[in-house]
């Protein structure tokens, strides 16, 4: 069982990740952190070495996030083009905001800490890697079984994949119009489908 420090050390992370995807994992003022939280200065600094620290671990926990929805989009999918459908549904087939209130942490941190802080940029270049690899894991799997077209390319499935969906994140959060994810969503769709899927009788 935890104990209550953990708790709140786990309550601040939380609450911390809300704001911050919405206001910057860097940029996001302290003020703004310890009215969220509820937690002044000395308290959170009894949790987290500084406020860097903090925005790492707010920034993992929003990205554990966007993998927990992809985890259980994929249960029960057993071939490669229905996983690569699950995943691109899961990330925003919904009316609210893609894919987290906010938009999606991994694009807000890379764009945020770009040549500007080497940590955040690291965990975000580890969290896109950990996507880009899922994915590519994905269609590899599907090569082997003949479940993927013939001549695919895993990694040029994955950059475009995520191109796609990031693209669209961006452009749905800029204009406020869920129509930019639906057509994109519809475009990948038919990539898939059309594209990715074996032809009918063609060689396994």
């Amino acid at each position: 069982m935890s104990t209550k420090g953990e708790r709140t050390r786990a309550e601040i992370i939380r609450k911390s990740a809300e704001l911050m995807n919405r206001q910057g994992f860097l940029s996001a003022p302290l003020s703004a952190v310890i009215e969220a939280t509820g937690i002044q200065k000395g308290g959170l600094y009894r949790h987290f070495d500084s406020r860097d620290a903090l925005a790492e671990e707010a920034l993992e926990f929003a990205v554990s996030q966007v993998r927990e929805r992809f985890r259980q989009a994929l249960e029960g999918q057993h071939e490669a083009c229905g996983q690569l459908l699950a995943i691109v549904h899961a990330y925003g087939d919904n009316d609210g905001e893609l894919p987290l209130p906010g938009g999606c942490p991994i694009m807000n941190s890379a764009i945020e800490s770009d040549h500007a802080h080497p940590g955040l940029r690291q965990s975000a270049q580890a969290a896109m890697s950990g996507w880009h690899g899922l994915l590519v894991r994905i269609v590899d799997a599907g090569l082997r079984a003949g479940q993927i077209r013939r001549g695919t390319r895993p990694a040029e499935v994955a950059s475009t994949l995520i191109a796609c969906m990031e693209g669209a994140v961006m452009l749905t959060h800029l204009y406020g119009d869920l129509a930019h994810w639906r057509a994109v969503q519809r475009h990948l769709e038919h990539y898939i489908e059309h594209d990715l899927r074996p032809l009918p009788g063609a060689p396994r």
